[in-house]
């Protein structure tokens, strides 16, 4: 077996890893079957328009409970072999194998095997290397769960690659630093889980040799506190509900846009590269490609109308300062004050019609959302993506803690790929670096440095009327101050005098300058700047070194320093466009 890649679809599935123990008590199954199949109810209750994506070992006991539960549910599996199904049949009896197998043989199964990691081989010992195998699946379930569901007994086991030891490292609680965990202690919450972190969807389990299931638990959501303590929350957190239902939004958002013909063609970053391009299905470049054009299009639909709006609340606003000169100075028509009044009421009306279309923000959330998959593109097809955590520079920035935000670690989890031991094992290509190279710092380089041109004329523009208008002011007071008294009795007709005219041009070219300063604000044209300068610096900096290195992975070193560097640039900016029309986020 190997991978099935799946087809592109666009839809951002949910993924559920699975976690739990062998031996399960036989009379506890019943039980477990109804605790499992509530989960994944509720669950896709709060998903009915994303895909829900179980991935799960198919060891026995736990593994093929759940497996067997929620494709009966008609949920999709994962299944994650931590190693050949030919040598993994040695761990299952005359009974569990069969049922393995056609398990694996469903439709609804999609299978990876994974690759050993490079320091197996130096292991001494069977169960040494099994014991690694295992924990190369743990290290698997972590990096690409969104929740972990956890069928565990609730004691702490230092077995690598156990359950214990999948949880625990799932929620932080242990670490290769800190593998010391003999004690848990379980403390129920006062207020909700901050899904901000890893949460586990804890299952309590009786084992084999233990006692009845009357003295468990209730099942309920985990997140480690400190070095050996976890919190619990029976109900679903309320963060965790809300980002569900924005994943959620967001796969139906495009469905309908789509359907609408609204989109227009997603953009690709697979068909920019030469028909010769490697394109090895390991990397799973068209599962990112179809991300980043459904980010990108919704983040431009979004962009368009947002910038619509800003140009358009300008337009009201010089409306309103026109007709209030006009009418202070030329003329105190009832007409002007009647234009004025219904531009004040429809700005109004606009803005609280449009204020919960939230354009802005979902502009900025998919703008952050297709950068991240531009950059994980690249880096996938240099062979280096796995060294970059996208998820975890995310976190650093803080972003994910804005609201709208924090779901976008979801999308993440599915294109990572299933084995990263394989994807780093393709061989060096060549064309592979060329394309990187060409198609992401070149192009990346050229486009920055022509946005850093285009915005610094502007802005020289900008500051040349700015002068003008200054002065223009500047000079109609000067005039004002000396021939004041003589303009006042010189009229132009319509019994307007000349002094009232000036001041009337004063005044226009004021509210003028105003609203255009106000439009820049809103623009944000200085931190767009500052932010592709940022990223010029950083593609610049970047060829320059590839310049004078030859050594692949001295090479590599550039280009992870470059994703890093690129991710926390477009996730500051946004940032600082998230605070221009929306307050600083809050603990909650």
């Amino acid at each position: 077996m190997g991978i099935v890649t799946k087809a592109a679809s666009g839809n951002s599935p949910f993924i559920v890893g699975v976690s739990g123990h062998r031996d399960l008590n036989p009379a506890d199954l019943g039980r477990l079957r109804e605790a499992v199949g509530a989960f994944v109810r509720e669950i896709r209750q709060r998903l009915p328009d994303t895909e829900l994506r179980v991935m799960v070992g198919m060891a026995e006991g736990a593994d093929l409970l759940v497996a067997q539960t929620v494709l009966d549910l008609g949920v999709s599996v994962e299944a994650v072999l931590p190693m050949p199904l030919e040598q993994y049949a040695a761990d299952f009896d005359a009974t569990t194998l069969p049922l393995l197998r056609d398990l694996l043989a469903r439709a609804e199964v999609r299978c990876t095997e994974l690759r050993p990691p490079r320091h197996v081989d130096t292991l001494t010992g069977a169960e040494a290397r099994r014991d690694a195998l295992y924990a190369n699946l743990t290290e698997t379930l972590i990096r690409r769960s969104s929740l972990l569901l956890a069928l565990w007994d609730g004691s702490p086991s230092r077995l690598p690659g156990g359950t214990a030891d999948t949880v625990l490292r799932y929620l932080g609680v242990r670490s290769d630093l800190n593998q010391v965990t003999d004690n848990i202690s379980l403390v129920d919450s006062v207020e909700d889980l901050d899904s901000a972190e890893p949460l586990v969807y804890w299952t309590p389990a009786v084992r084999g040799a233990e006692g009845p299931a009357a003295a468990l638990r209730q099942p309920g959501y985990l997140r480690g506190v400190g070095d050996n303590v976890l919190q619990m929350q029976q109900t679903m957190p309320a963060p965790l509900a809300h980002q569900l239902a924005e994943l959620n939004r967001y796969n139906r958002e495009y469905r309908e846009m789509l359907d609408e013909g609204s989109l227009g063609t997603p953009e690709s970053l697979l068909a920019a590269l030469p028909a010769d391009a490697p394109r090895d299905p390991r990397l799973m470049l068209e599962d990112i490609d179809a991300q980043y054009g459904k980010a990108d299009a919704l983040a431009v639909y979004y962009q368009q109308r947002s910038d619509l709006l800003f140009k358009l609340f300008g337009v009201m606003a010089f409306t309103m300062g026109l007709a209030y000169l006009i009418y202070e100075k030329l003329t105190e028509s009832k007409l002007v004050l009647i234009a004025y009044l219904v531009v004040l009421l429809t700005s109004l009306g606009l803005y609280y019609v449009l204020r919960n279309r939230h354009w802005f923000a979902k502009h900025l959330t998919y703008r952050a959302l297709a950068e991240t998959m531009r950059v994980k593109f690249y880096l996938r097809l240099a062979g280096v993506d796995h060294r970059v955590d996208a998820a975890e520079v995310l976190s650093l920035s803080g972003i994910d803690r804005f609201r709208g935000f924090s779901w976008i670690s979801y999308v993440l989890a599915d294109v990572e790929v299933p084995d990263v031991h394989a994807a780093t094992h393709v061989d060096p290509d060549s064309r592979r670096s060329r394309c990187v190279e060409k198609y992401w710092i070149e192009s990346q380089h050229r486009y920055f440095t022509a946005k850093v041109a285009a915005l610094e004329k502007s802005s020289g523009r900008v500051k040349l009327l700015r002068n003008t208008l200054f002065a223009v002011i500047v000079l109609v007071i000067v005039t004002l101050f000396l021939f004041g008294d003589s303009l006042q009795h010189a009229t132009i007709g319509f019994g307007v005098s000349l002094k009232n005219l000036l001041t009337f041009c004063m005044g226009f070219l004021a509210v003028l300058l105003g609203v255009w300063e106000l439009h820049q604000d809103k623009m944000a044209t200085r931190e767009l700047l500052w932010q592709y300068r940022n990223q010029l610096r950083h593609f610049a900096h970047a060829r320059l070194e590839l310049g004078r290195l030859a050594t692949s992975g001295r090479r590599n070193d550039v280009l992870v320093s470059l994703g890093k560097d690129s991710l926390m640039e477009s996730y500051l900016w946004t940032i600082h466009r998230y605070h221009r029309e929306h307050e600083p986020p809050t603990g909650h």
